[in-house]
């Protein structure tokens, strides 16, 4: 009978101990609940204020105006985030704080009903130093629909609206009061070669070739020497085009005279082209100095495609083809080294392509396969750019000349008005 006394008073002491562990089981897995919601609340929270500092900054330098629109995103994207704007370290920065209250949904049976989280953001304009060089295509498609001295207006004419819009772009970056220095652009031209190497008139000569400067008047001038084909002082025919040579020389201008060496250097390509890989032996060709330049030319340089005019194609053509796969390497070469490419296409062959291609690097180089124009140009435009996956953030399409300088206003936008912390 003692013994079975013993066996009540055991059973009575760990009810109360099973009881108590269940609580504690309990409290933790809601602890873990609420930590875990807690890190979402906050991650949103990081998000939002990010992107409200990036709504913001553009209305600098009036600070009322950044307030204002950052707040009106915050509402409507985060309408439980209370926003404060702490002072700036100088004009050119915009910083945002956010609060919200998170509720927990477990650890409130213990008094914790809620959390605060908080979060911070900087973002500015020209406040990090950054290297750009934006080149112009200047063949002879681009002069279509000019005068002689290519100053049609109205949109019909793309080398001018292409000249303004960078002219414009210019401006965004380095005008509004902008640290002095701290952006520097370089601008160019291409076709299927340049001079030098290759002394030929259908070659981009130096004077449509800057290197790097914050000076707007020095690079207006040097934007407005750029004519195509076919214009006033320029050559008629065809060179062909090379976009390789075109990264190259970007290459060359970004990590050239006066460039910036701070381990922070932010660096830019924006090329614009209304066309594709055109190989023109008879025009480019040249052994020494050799031309097209080394990283850029065909096995074969002296042979021409069967077809160089600038017309879509049925099927990709074998110099073009090697062109093309250069031309990738030239950009994951650059990419490699830090640079940005932005790339805006024009009327290019087969129309518009607003598509996400699932892989649009896989088919780079395939002569002979059936591949047409429509599908290689614009595959190999959306592979060198640097867009993030899925989406085409650095690729701009159009067949409108008006539109270029929106879209130039765009990637100046994003290259300019940065996160800072």
């Amino acid at each position: 009978m003692k013994k079975h006394g013993n066996d009540r008073r055991e059973r009575g002491q760990v009810l109360p101990i099973m009881a108590i562990l269940l609580v504690v089981f309990i409290g933790l897995i809601g602890m873990a609940v609420d930590i875990g919601h807690l890190f979402v609340a906050r991650a949103e929270l990081s998000r939002a204020v990010d992107s409200a500092a990036l709504a913001g900054v553009v209305e600098l330098p009036n600070m009322t105006n950044a307030q204002n629109r950052a707040t009106a995103y915050l509402q409507d994207n985060q309408s439980d985030v209370t926003a404060s704007f702490p002072a700036p370290s100088d004009a050119f920065q915009f910083k945002v704080r956010g609060t919200r209250n998170v509720r927990m949904l477990f650890m409130g049976i213990f008094g914790f009903g809620s959390v605060t989280a908080d979060g911070q953001a900087t973002a500015g304009f020209g406040v990090i130093p950054a290297d750009v060089y934006l080149t112009l295509d200047a063949t002879g498609s681009m002069h279509q629909g000019c005068n002689a001295a290519e100053t049609t207006t109205g949109g019909a004419c793309p080398i001018k609206e292409a000249r303004d819009a960078a002219n414009n772009f210019v401006d965004t970056l380095l005008g509004g009061g902008t640290p002095s220095g701290l952006t520097l652009i370089g601008t160019g031209a291409l076709r299927g070669c340049y001079d030098p190497p290759r002394p030929n008139t259908k070659c981009i000569p130096t004077s449509m070739i800057q290197n790097l400067s914050s000076s707007t008047s020095t690079l207006h001038t040097a934007i407005n020497n750029v004519h195509a084909i076919g214009a006033t002082g320029q050559p008629s025919g065809g060179s062909g085009t090379n976009f390789c040579l075109a990264l190259k020389k970007g290459d060359d201008v970004i990590f050239g005279a006066g460039h910036h060496t701070n381990a922070n250097t932010l660096r830019f390509l924006v090329i614009l082209t209304d066309g594709d890989n055109v190989y023109n032996a008879d025009e480019v060709n040249q052994s020494s100095p050799q031309s097209p330049d080394s990283p850029c030319r065909p096995s074969n340089p002296s042979t021409n495609d069967g077809d160089i005019s600038p017309n879509c194609r049925s099927d990709t053509q074998t110099q073009e083809a090697k062109v093309d796969a250069l031309t990738k390497t030239e950009a994951d070469t650059l990419k490699a080294a830090g640079v940005e490419i932005f790339v805006v296409a024009l009327s290019v062959c087969g129309g518009l392509d607003g598509s996400v291609l699932a892989n649009p690097c896989s088919g780079i180089g395939n002569s002979g396969s059936g591949y047409p124009d429509s599908l290689q140009d614009h595959a190999l435009l959306k592979c060198i750019a640097s867009s993030h996956s899925g989406t085409n953030d650095h690729y701009f399409e159009t067949t409108s000349a008006s539109d270029l300088p929106d879209i130039f206003q765009q990637i100046a936008g994003q290259i300019a008005f940065r996160l800072i912390e």
